[in-house]
């Protein structure tokens, strides 16, 4: 999604970046409980046979209409399954096609908008939560991901926010030392003014009563 708002990574610096990789969820894939998502792979023309997978190309037909075709494939799908590291499985597939149909849904500027709205939505999340004391663990950017120090364990404040209906987001000491306090949100295009508010209020309240 941040690729809507940002420079195509192969120009980043001064030659572009090689090899890139990213989270395909966001790209029309539901939650669903955890999964199954997909991931993202790309690279410069000079690697691509090093990649794992299949290559899908575009070209044109013979009525210059713009199509796709299989470009390339390990043989080893084929003639190794069993050893093979690039065998792609039905859900993958699955998540590749829903998220192909949203992308073309949405086009250029609809993928640029949902960028900006998810960008946006943070960012006022942010400055409603600085109201109640409330401000991010650290000063670098961010998209629509962003870290709360809530100065007290997050654990407990999500209990109760949940006993209010909302889910407050996820407690980073589960799995970072010293990060008992720190509370990881996602805000997405999704979100309302109504649903922001909504969350700083029960935030607030859970913070009150675990003080």
């Amino acid at each position: 999604t941040t690729l809507g708002a940002l420079k195509p990574p192969g120009e980043w610096g001064k030659d572009g970046v090689d090899v890139v990789c990213g989270e395909g969820q966001p790209l029309g894939a539901p939650l669903s409980s955890g999964g199954p998502y997909f991931g993202i792979l790309t690279c410069k023309q000079k690697h691509v046979r090093q990649m794992p997978g299949r290559i899908v190309g575009r070209t044109t037909d013979a009525d210059d209409k713009t199509g796709f075709v299989l470009t390339l494939q390990a043989r080893e799908q084929h003639i190794r399954r069993s050893k093979a590291t690039s065998n792609i499985c039905t859900n993958q597939g699955l998540m590749v096609t829903a998220s192909t149909i949203y992308m073309s849904l949405l086009g250029n500027q609809g993928l640029k908008s949902v960028a900006a709205q998810c960008y946006a939505n943070t960012h006022q999340l942010v400055e409603l939560a600085d109201k109640i004391n409330v401000s991010p663990a650290f000063s670098s950017e961010f998209f629509h991901e962003v870290v709360f120090d809530l100065k007290q364990p997050a654990a407990a404040v999500l209990e109760k926010m949940a006993d209010q209906g909302i889910l407050g987001g996820y407690d980073l000491g589960k799995h970072y030392a010293g990060m008992g306090n720190c509370l990881l949100v996602c805000t997405t295009e999704t979100k309302t003014e109504e649903d922001l508010n909504q969350f700083i209020m029960v935030l607030d309240a859970a913070l009150k009563t675990g003080d």
